[in-house]
């Protein structure tokens, strides 16, 4: 096997990314709502973002949540004054000592069961696709999902 350079890898995972922003697109994006209007059960891309990186990464500020998605502080601020209206998030002060111009968010219930509702739909959604390959394409693609995921969550280390 010949040698392969970073860039090579790096163009492989570029188009990988855009071909999986194409395929969410066609098959997982009924699952949100498009502008937030209208369908209210349903939480925009964005909102699901948001709530999900609240939970899962401890980012729970707006400058942590608008660092890490590269947005203003203002479209944030207007995204998550949404979810706490919603009764998504809920707000909380500072604890003594820190900061007092900082507020931090926290999913209430009901934006926790969202976000399980929307990955459950997510889940369905995708599954119900992937359940029309063939079992042998199901265990390989299975099997080099878990590998690729392995190596990225790991920088490189192999199992």
């Amino acid at each position: 096997m010949s040698d392969v350079s970073g860039k090579k890898i790096a163009e492989l995972l570029i188009t990988l990314n855009i071909n999986l922003v194409c395929w969410s697109r066609v098959h997982l994006e009924q699952v949100f709502s498009t502008n937030g209007k209208g369908e209210e059960e349903k939480l925009t891309v964005q909102q699901f973002h948001i709530l999900l990186h609240i939970r899962d990464f401890g980012l729970n500020t707006v400058s942590d949540i608008s660092d890490f998605f590269c947005l203003s502080k203002s479209s944030i601020s207007l995204s998550i004054s949404k979810l706490v209206v919603k009764g998504y998030l809920k707000k909380e002060s500072p604890i003594k000592g820190d900061d007092g111009r900082k507020i931090y968010f926290y999913l209430t219930e009901k934006g926790n069961e969202a976000v399980i509702a929307t990955e459950n739909a997510l889940m369905d959604a995708a599954g119900c696709y992937f359940d029309s390959f063939d079992n042998e394409t199901r265990n390989i693609l299975c099997n080099h999902l878990t590998t690729i995921n392995h190596l990225l969550s790991t920088g490189g280390t192999v199992k």
